[in-house]
């Protein structure tokens, strides 16, 4: 656990931040984020857009950001990922935020807003995918979709056998997010997205939901590619 002294100017920020949250608060949203099965510990069903507002008041700052996440209210969340200086966020910090993931939603906003940003984002994506656990291997993935234009020939491949390995999962997330990788990847170059169309049209099995998603999420991304 983390722990932080206390800073008059930083409690008064986040004074103001929550307050400014709990005006903006929406519980018809938040009630139906429940009904979805995305369940935070607090929760105030804040819409991004207001989120972002509020945090266009304040300049980004690390020991903002770091206190905000470790509130660990969703929109305080969201809202360290766009307060966090990209220069102050080293792979150690990275990796720790990264194994406390546990919403999608969470993931595809520190990976759309900072993430995707690092120095180190290739390198994060190849350990992120390797992992044993689900939630690190979905935020490897996602970010992966994000910086597929900047991976290198060794990080594409380390990627691709990972996704191939993970894709007759049954965990939603995960195989949604090998989708979206893969149909990415597609972008790269004509013969990228053929390795990868032969690959699925050589283990597609019809009784695996997930092969079935990732192969016809990738198909159509080809269709679209080749009407260009």
């Amino acid at each position: 656990m983390d722990f932080y002294l206390s800073n008059t100017e930083l409690d008064a920020q986040i004074s103001e931040i929550r307050r400014q949250i709990r005006l903006s608060m929406n519980g018809i949203v938040s009630d139906q984020m429940k009904m979805n099965g995305i369940v935070y510990k607090h929760n105030y069903g804040v819409t991004i857009p207001r989120i972002k507002e509020i945090a266009k008041m304040y300049s980004p700052n690390h020991d903002l950001s770091q206190r905000l996440w470790m509130l660990k209210i969703r929109e305080t969340m969201i809202m360290s990922t766009l307060l966090q200086p990209v220069e102050k966020f080293t792979c150690e910090l990275a990796l720790k935020r990264i194994d406390e993931l546990d919403q999608i939603e969470i993931v595809e906003q520190i990976c759309m807003n900072l993430l995707c940003k690092l120095r180190y984002a290739n390198n994060l994506c190849v350990e992120c995918v390797r992992s044993e656990k689900m939630w690190i291997q979905i935020t490897g993935f996602i970010l992966a979709a994000r910086v597929y234009n900047q991976l290198n020939e060794n990080e594409t491949h380390i990627i691709i056998e990972k996704a191939f390995e993970g894709s007759t999962t049954t965990e939603f997330h995960l195989y949604k997010a090998i989708a979206l990788c893969l149909s990415r990847f597609c972008r790269m170059n004509a013969q990228t997205a053929k390795l990868i169309e032969e690959r699925l049209d050589m283990i597609f099995q019809k009784d695996s939901m997930a092969q079935q998603y990732i192969a016809g999420e990738v198909k159509q991304e080809i269709l679209f590619l080749n009407s260009l």
